[in-house]
């Protein structure tokens, strides 16, 4: 079997010296409109070719490889005294049987924060990957919120671009009366 990152031989989908320089984390903090925060593990440029493998089925791999390097650390950074729910953006099951998103959101899960599966997802069908900004404000997500949220939540995605649909999100979330305390996604891939 090849890494799937560099693609020398691995037993187990990444091989050591990969698992190792995953584990490197650049932690950083973007502040989008009204001060809203998303935090990221990685630099866009050093996951690209990880983050597109969810067009494929090897992608459930990669993914929770990447959790388990990234999300589940979390804790270990963040341990509040409060109950929060975790809430991935559009976190539907299509035709490859996995969501990336709830992936990550299963990651999250600890003493304190609760994820909560199938809670907002996008009436569009329009794919923002690979798609330039101007694309992006012609096709709004039109997220529909379809569970009832007890606490304050923390969004999850795999990459913010433009931070329009984490935005979107939040501004249906805070519609709805729910506190949204910031998002966490993989990797930040400013334009």
């Amino acid at each position: 079997m090849k890494c799937f990152n560099c693609e020398e031989f691995a037993l187990l989908g990444f091989c050591d010296k990969c698992k190792e320089n995953l584990k490197e984390l650049s932690l950083s903090i973007r502040m989008l409109d009204k001060n809203f925060k998303v935090y990221s593990f990685y630099k866009y440029e050093q996951i690209k070719h990880l983050l597109y493998s969810k067009h494929h089925f090897y992608g459930y791999f990669v993914f929770n490889m990447l959790a388990k390097l990234s999300f589940k650390k979390f804790k270990h950074f963040f341990n509040p005294d409060i109950k929060i729910n975790a809430i991935a953006l559009d976190d539907k099951v299509e035709n490859l049987l996995y969501s990336h998103s709830a992936i990550l959101l299963r990651y999250l899960k600890s003493k304190n924060i609760k994820p909560v599966y199938g809670a907002l997802h996008a009436q569009s069908n329009a794919k923002y990957s690979g798609q330039n900004m101007q694309f992006r404000q012609q096709n709004k997500r039109n997220y529909k919120l379809l569970k009832k949220i007890n606490h304050p939540v923390i969004l999850v995605d795999d990459v913010v671009t433009s931070g329009s649909s984490l935005l979107e999100a939040k501004e249906l979330l805070e519609k709805n009366k729910i506190f949204v305390l910031f998002a966490l996604v993989l990797a930040d891939a400013k334009e």
